[in-house]
C-alpha cells in the first residue's frame, strides 16, 4: 500500500496522521475494488482501524471521497505553482499544468482511478470538474487574448472529459498522450489547431530546461 499521505504527516498531529492513514488505505481499496464497490468497512479493515475511528474524522463515505479528492488536487497543484515561475504566458501555463498532473498521475496510478471514478459523483462535480485554479489560468488567457471565448460549464465539462481520457491512456501505446490531450484541451479554449500545436511545442522547450 502507498504511504504517501500517511508520509505527508509525518510529524504532525495525531489527527492529521490518523486521516492519512485512511486516505492511503481508501486509495488502495478504491484501486482494487472500485469506488461504488466499496464499504465503510472495508476501508476501516485495510486501515486496521475500528468505524468509530472513522467517524472521529468523516461523517460518512462520501465525505472522505470528497476530502480526498480535494487533498489530491492540492498535491498536484503544489509542484505546479512551483513550474510556473517565470511563465506569463497562459496556453504555456495550461500545458505546464497538464504536464504536471498527468505525470503525477503516472506516478500514482491509484490517484488517477480514483479522480476518473469520483469525477461522475454528482457532489464532486463542482469541485473536481473545473478547478477553479484551472478556471483562473483560463482566464488570463482570455485577459491576453489567447482564448476567443469565456468557457460555459459545458466547455469546462468537455475540458474534464479530455483530461479524463488522457489519464486513463497513460502508460500505454501513446508515447505523446500529455502532449495531444494538451493540445486538444487548448482547441477546445478556442485555439487554433496550428497555435495550439505551436503552445505545446514552447512549453515542451521550457520544459527540457527544467
Amino acid at each position: 500500500m502507498s504511504r504517501y499521505f500517511q508520509d505527508r504527516a509525518t510529524g504532525q498531529n495525531k489527527k492529521l496522521r490518523t486521516r492519512g492513514v485512511l486516505f492511503d488505505s481508501a486509495l488502495a481499496v478504491f484501486y482494487r475494488e472500485g469506488i461504488t464497490n466499496t464499504r465503510l468497512e472495508d476501508i476501516t479493515r485495510h486501515a486496521g482501524m475500528v468505524n468509530a475511528t472513522f467517524y472521529n474524522h468523516f461523517k460518512d463515505k462520501d465525505e472522505l471521497i470528497l476530502e480526498l479528492a480535494r487533498s489530491i488536487v492540492l498535491e498536484l497543484m503544489e509542484p505546479f505553482d512551483e513550474a510556473m515561475v517565470g511563465i506569463k504566458d497562459a496556453p504555456i501555463r495550461i500545458v505546464v499544468l497538464m504536464h504536471v498532473i498527468m505525470k503525477a498521475i503516472y506516478e500514482n496510478k491509484s490517484w488517477g482511478a480514483f479522480l476518473g471514478q469520483s469525477f461522475y459523483l454528482v457532489p464532486l462535480k463542482r469541485h473536481f470538474g473545473a478547478s477553479d485554479r484551472f478556471k483562473m489560468e483560463v482566464d488570463i488567457g482570455i485577459e491576453q487574448g489567447s482564448f476567443s471565448s469565456i468557457p460555459d460549464r459545458f466547455q469546462l465539462d468537455q475540458v474534464s472529459s479530455v483530461l479524463l481520457s488522457g489519464m486513463r491512456r497513460l502508460g500505454k501505446d501513446d508515447v505523446n498522450i500529455i502532449d495531444r490531450t494538451s493540445e486538444n484541451i487548448l482547441r477546445l479554449l478556442g485555439m487554433t489547431p496550428a497555435d495550439a500545436r505551436l503552445a505545446v511545442g514552447n512549453a515542451q522547450a521550457f520544459l527540457e530546461l527544467k
